[in-house]
């Protein structure tokens, strides 16, 4: 199993279920590189770099 992280998302991003979770969403992170498979309660995540930040970020939603 791939290494799990915890990652905080900057912008907007719809699931795959068709949910859109908004900024300050808290995913569960696996992979590294340009593109990474997050996850929100099961429901999967294809994100780019530029979409999350590594780490949890309790102001980013204030923004």
């Amino acid at each position: 199993m791939a290494a799990q992280r915890l990652g905080t998302l900057l912008v907007a991003v719809p699931g795959l279920s068709g949910t859109t979770y908004p900024p300050g969403t808290t995913v569960t992170v696996r992979g590294r590189g340009a593109t990474v498979d997050a996850f929100v309660n099961g429901d999967w995540l294809p994100l780019s770099w530029w979409e999350f930040s590594d780490g949890l970020r309790e102001d980013i939603a204030d923004r």
